[in-house]
């Protein structure tokens, strides 16, 4: 009995972690790469600084993504969430605004309704309980679409 109930755990356990990774998946398959012109300084999640230029931004593993310019490069932290309605007709990366602090916050994937989303930093928080004002949304289009 106790074989069977093992048994029973652990393919509840398998179907529950395939499901809830199948919209990261299809987001986040392995050949994603896009460009953006990014005219601003931002941050991510993990703290690292990004100067003004054009970057590629690249799915690497289920979690993770990588940031690249021709001067740097970083990688953070990603999770996927399902949009209610229709896929978005453009990829678009979206970043937070306050102030002159800029950090960014997701970007969709053309003609997928999934977002790859970005938490938010230490530095994010600190920044917005200093400036107690709510942040506005900066969107920029995707220069290529995810291949």
């Amino acid at each position: 009995m106790r074989t069977l109930t093992k048994i029973s755990a652990r393919l509840i356990a398998a179907v529950l972690a395939v499901a809830s990774v199948a919209p990261v998946a299809q987001a986040q398959n392995e050949s994603f790469v896009a460009r953006v012109n990014v005219p601003f300084a931002f941050e991510t999640v993990s703290g690292q600084q990004f100067q003004p230029g054009l970057y590629t931004i690249r799915i690497n593993g289920m979690q993770t993504m990588l940031i690249r310019s021709a001067t740097s490069s970083g990688l953070a932290m990603i999770q996927a969430q399902a949009d209610e309605g229709r896929p978005s007709p453009q990829g678009k990366a979206v970043f937070t605004h306050y102030g002159d602090r800029y950090y960014l916050r997701s970007v969709s994937v053309a003609g997928s309704s999934t977002r790859l989303l970005f938490g938010r930093s230490k530095e994010e928080r600190k920044t917005q309980m200093a400036i107690g004002e709510t942040p506005s949304a900066v969107e920029l289009a995707l220069l290529q679409a995810g291949r």
